[in-house]
C-alpha cells in the first residue's frame, strides 16, 4: 500500500510539473526599494516570435510604480497582459516611472498606446515587439 501512496504522490508531481502557461516563467517582481528603478519582467533568451494573430488591435501600457508588476500593457479589449524585457531595459525611479532603453530614452510611460498592425509586429519607438495571447515582449533586436 506504502508503495503505490508514493507512486500515486511521484505521478501526481510529474503531472504538476508538465502543467503551466505558455509564457515563460520569470522571477516574481518586488517593489523596488527606494531610490530604485521599476523592475522590469525580463524576457527569455532567444525568444522566438510565434506568427499567430492576437485579436487586439491596440494596447496602453500601464505603469504602477507600487504593483507587483509594475509595467503592464492593457488591450483594447480590456485583457491585462504581463510585459517581459530584453537586457538593456530598464525601469524609471518611482518619482519617474518610465521604461528607458540602453541609450536612456524613454520607450514607455504610463497611459502610451501602442498600435498592434493587422498582419505585422507592432514596433515600441523601433523596438520589435511580440504580441500574445497573455503577454508583451520587447526586444532590442528583431528575432533571427
Amino acid at each position: 500500500m506504502r508503495g503505490r501512496s508514493i507512486a500515486i504522490l511521484v505521478i501526481a508531481g510529474a503531472i504538476a510539473a508538465c502543467s503551466g502557461t505558455s509564457a515563460p516563467s520569470a522571477a516574481p517582481s518586488v517593489a523596488p526599494p527606494s531610490g530604485a528603478g521599476l523592475v522590469l519582467q525580463p524576457a527569455p533568451a532567444n525568444l522566438g516570435c510565434d506568427t499567430m494573430a492576437v485579436p487586439y488591435r491596440n494596447v496602453t501600457f500601464e505603469i504602477d510604480p507600487a504593483a507587483a508588476d509594475p509595467v503592464t500593457a492593457v488591450t483594447d479589449e480590456g485583457t491585462t497582459l504581463r510585459t517581459f524585457w530584453a537586457t538593456g531595459f530598464v525601469g524609471g525611479p518611482a518619482a519617474d516611472p518610465v521604461v528607458r532603453d540602453p541609450a536612456g530614452q524613454v520607450v514607455a510611460k504610463d497611459g502610451d498606446a501602442l498600435d498592434v498592425p493587422e498582419g505585422a509586429f507592432p514596433r515600441l519607438k523601433g523596438y520589435f515587439v511580440c504580441p500574445s495571447q497573455d503577454a508583451l515582449y520587447v526586444l532590442l533586436q528583431d528575432p533571427s
